[in-house]
């Protein structure tokens, strides 16, 4: 758990940590032009990767793919350091994105297979709080160490976590690769995804920035994007080794799951977009006194991952629990919406701690619900998949809402709010009778075994 821990850690903490040292970046390697790039080019590569890390696992064992996924995280992570201009950095970053993906989908599928259904909840719990504590560390060690050694050192840093992550999980991890399962890999269709996800991503990355929202590209990438991917369905059904099964997207369960995940991310990406404009912006204040604000958001999130994982692990109450997490989360939109721009700083901190306990707890449960109807041999594809519409959704959520900063405040926390009451209303219909039956079903199997 340690090593799974700390190379989750990794994957999520350089997803922030280069955000307060672009600034100095720009001026070594000069290319305020590609300002945005570094972090786009890791969010792409990082996104697509972790379905086809997914299936990789599956086919060739959790073990050898996530060892050979930290080898070449810790290479690029040096090559990121030792860039000269800004298209070497944006290459490498986006290689260390994805290494970071696999590392990120291994995590959550090794501590799946780990631990059985009973326990499951809160291992998982412990490991998503790695999500909250990288957003909490990541800006503020990026800082200290651009201003106090060199930006480079923000990649040179990850050699020594790295190493000992590599480590634990090479000398106590089991093989975890199951001999039933089909040695092969759907290579088109793998090619015709990236194909298609890669313009798709990159419009809502990129539009209004890079790419005008009215720019013909765009719309010829999304175009482009959309015909591939009817086409990747169609190698879908067609393949003896699809890398997404086709009953994986038709399970309502996992479907159910998938969409509140990337609903809960629509809502986490708004308020991470409005807090810093609201208090910076709108209000004046100092990007220090944002960052100390968004503290109470990050500590409920790891406390949240934890407490949800254990209270699902006790209790089995999927629906309830997870009713009762998206409520606790629209409360808090709720109190920032009423109160406005006058909310007192007391106010303020309950709100946000009161949004990251409810999607923080939220996540466990949306995480290990669609576990129960897929075998072992496919939790790599099924956990990856779901990963991959939970980060979509807060892909498109802070293109979309970011274009309403500067037209109105209140309906980002509108539509945050309605993206949470959609998720709730999904999960009020799920048959948790499916659940737990499936995992009564898959313990069976392993006490016979």
């Amino acid at each position: 758990m340690t090593g799974l821990m700390l190379s989750l850690l990794l994957s999520a903490l350089d997803n922030s940590i280069v955000s307060t040292a672009m600034p100095k970046i720009i001026g070594d390697l000069h290319g305020m032009e590609h300002y945005s790039l570094p972090f786009t080019s890791y969010l792409l590569f990082s996104t697509v990767s972790i379905p086809i890390a997914g299936k990789l696992s599956d086919v060739y064992g959790r073990k050898v793919v996530v060892l050979w996924g930290m080898t070449f995280f810790l290479l690029t992570s040096v090559l990121c350091a030792l860039s000269i201009n800004m298209p070497m950095l944006i290459l490498f970053r986006g290689l260390q994105g994805a290494c970071g993906g696999v590392l990120a989908s291994s995590a959550f599928i090794i501590t799946s297979e780990l631990f059985p259904p009973q326990q499951r909840g809160k291992y998982i719990g412990i490991l998503a709080s790695m999500h909250g504590l990288a957003s909490l560390l990541g800006p503020v060690t990026g800082g200290l160490i651009t201003d106090y050694i060199s930006w480079r050192w923000i990649f040179f840093i990850n050699i020594p976590i790295g190493v000992v992550a590599f480590g634990l999980l090479s000398l106590y991890l089991p093989k975890l690769k199951h001999p039933d399962t089909a040695n092969s890999l759907d290579i088109k269709g793998i090619i015709v995804f990236l194909l298609a996800v890669f313009p798709f991503l990159f419009c809502f990355a990129e539009g209004g920035k890079l790419l005008p929202w009215t720019s013909p590209l765009l719309y010829v990438f999304l175009a482009m994007s959309v015909g591939l991917m009817v086409w990747f369905v169609r190698l879908e059904r067609k393949s003896h080794s699809p890398m997404l099964p086709t009953g994986l997207l038709k399970n309502r369960v996992f479907q159910k799951a998938a969409f509140s995940a990337s609903l809960a991310y629509v809502a986490l990406f708004g308020l991470i977009l409005y807090v810093p404009y609201l208090l910076q912006i709108v209000l004046k204040k100092g990007a220090a006194f944002s960052g100390l604000m968004m503290l109470p958001m990050s500590l409920s999130m790891v406390a949240g991952g934890m407490a949800g994982g254990f209270l699902l692990s006790k209790f089995q109450c999927f629906k309830l629990l997870s009713i009762v997490n998206f409520a606790v989360a629209i409360v808090g939109f709720a109190t920032m919406l009423f109160l406005g721009q006058s909310i007192s700083p007391g106010a303020f901190i309950i709100s946000l701690t009161l949004v990251g306990l409810g999607i923080g707890m939220n996540f466990p449960i949306v995480n290990i619900m669609p576990q129960s109807v897929f075998p072992v041999r496919q939790l790599g594809i099924v956990i990856s998949t779901l990963e991959f519409f939970q980060i979509m959704g807060g892909v498109i959520s802070t293109s979309v809402l970011g274009n309403l900063l500067q037209i109105s405040l209140p309906a980002i926390l509108v539509l945050c709010i309605a993206a949470l009451a959609i998720g709730m209303v999904s999960m009020s219909f799920l048959n948790e009778n499916i659940v737990r039956e499936g995992f009564a079903s898959q313990k069976t199997k392993g006490l016979q075994g």
